[in-house]
């Protein structure tokens, strides 16, 4: 008998251990880290704030890594960042169609230029980020139009969420947190040493962000894009590149910035990384660093639907069948 009680207390012990690390939201894998589902990082996590915070303080008190409740981590400053947006990322799913997203979509980038217009000297990012928003919303929601491609304009829309769970949550962690929240998400092993320094001067980390954006958030989704079969992603891909305008005053648009053969054609493809980092860091990046910071609140507080409407399809049948497609912005 005193054997049996010894067993049940081992096996109960053992259960309580088990339920005591699903409470504390350790260890668990982030299974949708991009952002390509519905919801957060891991089905198992709260969307409640305050559930986030109790557990996280639980960890932290316990004097537990941060690399072992990372997960947590990063959900808890993404539902910071959703919350403060007006969005339910509960709700968030980029495989729903472009029009039932469409308040998220929006909502987003609404909340981008709410950052910027209350910090214009610090989160410069914002302002970009916004700026450059309308012609990615309004691709969303024209390939959204066609069922042949709606699987690119989810995977637009994935884009976008990666972004926000990403450079939103950061954004998020430093307004609340300040740089001890940013050094955090870097012990958790969420954002990378070289991320984490450029907080320290904001205002100089216009590059330094998109940088991490580009190269390091959506390069393997714009690669996914890109290798699509039917209808081929080399295709809808090139389409895109020629057919994009340039939000940013004073930028070039791709055709303009390479052209090919000296033609009205781009010379490369934007879904290409390297291609596309090189376009975005010589010319579009320093377009926007030289605007004045007058001339950013004027693009940013202008409605954001009506900029959106400004860059579909239906709007811009003359420029996209004009020789060059996709004028620049003077």
């Amino acid at each position: 008998m005193r054997v049996l009680m010894v067993v049940a207390a081992l096996v109960l012990g053992s259960m309580g251990a088990t339920k005591a690390e699903t409470v504390d939201y350790l260890d668990l894998p982030l299974v949708n880290g991009n952002g390509e589902e519905r919801g957060g990082v891991h089905p198992d996590l709260p969307y409640d704030r305050a559930a986030l915070e109790q557990a996280l303080k639980s960890n932290r008190d316990k004097g537990i890594s941060p690399v072992r409740f990372k997960a947590l981590l990063w959900q808890y400053w993404i539902v910071r960042a959703a919350d403060e947006a007006g969005v339910r990322l509960a709700d968030w799913d980029p495989q729903g169609s472009a029009d039932s997203n469409r308040s998220t979509i929006f909502g987003v980038y609404d909340f981008y230029a709410k950052l910027y217009l209350t910090h214009p000297e610090s989160l410069r990012w914002m302002g970009f980020a916004n700026i450059g928003a309308p012609a990615f919303a309004a691709g969303m929601l024209d390939f959204g139009t066609v069922p042949e491609l709606r699987w690119f304009s989810s995977m637009l829309m994935s884009m976008q969420k990666h972004i926000f769970m990403d450079l939103g949550a950061m954004h998020a962690a430093y307004l609340h947190g300040g740089v001890q929240a940013v050094e955090e998400l870097r012990d958790a092993g969420i954002i990378d040493p070289g991320t984490t320094a450029a907080w320290a001067d904001p205002a100089q980390a216009v590059l330094e962000f998109s940088s991490r954006e580009q190269n390091l958030v959506i390069p393997d989704q714009f690669d996914r894009m890109r290798s699509r079969l039917l209808p081929p992603g080399e295709v809808v891909t090139y389409a895109i590149t020629v057919a994009g305008p340039m939000p940013v005053p004073g930028g070039r648009t791709p055709a303009r910035y390479r052209p090919l053969f000296g033609g009205p054609l781009p010379a490369f493809n934007y879904a290409d990384r390297e291609d596309r980092w090189d376009f975005l860091s010589n010319d579009t990046v320093p377009a926007y660093e030289r605007l004045p910071a007058d001339s950013v609140r004027k693009i940013v507080t202008r409605p954001f639907a009506d900029r959106v409407a400004e860059y579909r399809a239906t709007a811009r049948l003359l420029d996209l069948l004009s020789p060059f497609g996709g004028r620049d912005v003077p």
